[in-house]
């Protein structure tokens, strides 16, 4: 019998995954654009280099001009998930070794700086502050203070991973899902029409 803060997480997640399948339905049932031109590339070519290629720095013009915070949702964004590979090893009551801790460790405590940083840019910074919805501030210190406490584990811990998950499918975090399908349709989009990956049908 799982103890009642084990059962609590479960219950969070299942209503974060329950929550982002309706959403994911809800936006299905749009249906699908047509699409009347003779195709000019590959849109499977187009879907590869819309997750490999376009996310490179060099192919973002924002991210060319804001490499430092590039670099921080990097290690954010791996924090993140260090921290939910340790909550599943929690709930099902395996210890990492400590050679598989300390770069977990590692992990957690750049990507707690680099949320906190982030935060703090949007907050002093007044066109990214004029930009932002409660929403982004919600959602950056949910996952932030989760990833943060993931270093000490025990029952605040636990809480914070309930309280983030049952916000994933009320707020920005749903890009958790969303990041996916959006730039699978980008590239399956522009690599029909031979723009992606450059240098293709329109590129010759």
């Amino acid at each position: 019998m799982p103890s009642p803060l084990v059962f609590g997480v479960l219950a969070s997640a299942a209503w974060a995954v329950t929550g982002l399948a309706l959403l994911r339905i809800e936006a299905s049932a749009y249906g699908r654009r047509a699409l009347h031109a003779a195709p000019a590339g590959d849109p499977a070519a187009g879907v590869r280099y819309a997750f490999t290629g376009a996310m490179r720095p060099g192919a973002k013009e924002s991210v060319r001009e804001h490499l430092h915070s590039y670099v921080a949702g990097l290690a954010y964004h791996a924090g993140i998930f260090a921290a939910l590979g340790l909550l599943v090893c929690t709930l099902v009551g395996w210890s990492p070794p400590g050679l598989v801790r300390m770069p977990v460790q590692a992990f957690l405590g750049l990507g707690a700086l680099s949320g906190s940083s982030l935060l703090l840019k949007r907050l002093l910074q007044p066109e990214l502050r004029g930009l932002s919805h409660p929403d982004d501030f919600v959602s950056n210190l949910l996952a932030t203070v989760f990833v943060a406490l993931a270093q000490i584990g025990g029952t605040v811990w636990l809480l914070s991973a309930m309280a983030l998950l049952i916000y994933v499918p009320l707020g920005k975090l749903r890009h958790s899902v969303f990041f996916f399908v959006a730039r699978k349709n980008l590239g399956a989009f522009f690599g029909r029409r031979g723009v992606f990956p450059p240098g293709g049908a329109h590129g010759r």
